[in-house]
This record gives C-alpha cells, sequence and structure tokens, in this order.
C-alpha cells in the first residue's frame, strides 16, 4: 500500500459566447448563474447550460447574466398567467352564450 494522496481536479468544459466586451471562452462546468428577480444562485450542467444560452439568450452571455430568471423567481408570475387565462376564457364563453341567445331567439320569432 502506498501513502500517496490522489489529487482531485475538477474538469474544464470551455464555451464561446458572445458578450458585450466581445467573444469570451467561459469554463461552464464551474459557473454559478444568478437569478435576477431573487438574486440566488444556480448550478447548471454544462451541456445544458451552453445550449440554453445558444437557443433562448442567442448565445449572448451578457444577456443571460442580465435577464436569466429561475423557476422560483418566475413563481409570482405564473399565479398571474394563469388568472389572465382564465379571464380571456371566461369573455369568451359570455361571447358564445350571447351568440347562441341571438340564434335561439332567430328560432323562436
Amino acid at each position: 500500500m502506498s501513502n500517496k494522496t490522489k489529487k482531485s481536479r475538477k474538469a474544464t468544459h470551455f464555451y464561446n459566447f458572445n458578450s458585450s466586451a466581445g467573444e469570451v471562452k467561459i469554463d461552464l462546468n464551474n459557473y454559478v448563474a444568478t437569478c435576477s428577480v431573487t438574486g440566488e444562485p444556480k448550478k447548471f450542467y454544462h451541456a445544458y447550460l451552453a445550449n440554453l444560452i445558444q437557443t433562448k439568450y442567442d448565445n449572448n452571455i451578457s444577456t443571460f447574466e442580465d435577464t436569466y430568471v429561475s423557476r422560483a423567481g418566475r413563481s409570482g408570475q405564473v399565479a398571474q398567467n394563469r388568472l389572465d387565462q382564465i379571464e380571456d376564457r371566461i369573455s369568451q364563453m359570455y361571447q358564445k352564450i350571447s351568440e347562441l341567445k341571438a340564434t335561439r331567439d332567430q328560432l323562436v320569432s
């Protein structure tokens, strides 16, 4: 048995992104994003985060850092969106009821 200790090292996964300062190379394996609403730090799997930045944030890391909102930060908006959807459905149903009453009145007379 040897007395050598195993040295651990963190893997690095560098990705190239655009930013307000030009193109930057960032190690996403050790990257911690911060929610712009709650201020909570959030870690992501590097491949997921790279895909998220490329697709949703147009490959711009500065936009991601300025506007990222976590699920916890979005929870206040979810209730309002659901309320708006229900109000829209109610108004559509009232309009349909009015149309059906008009049709009924035509058939009765």
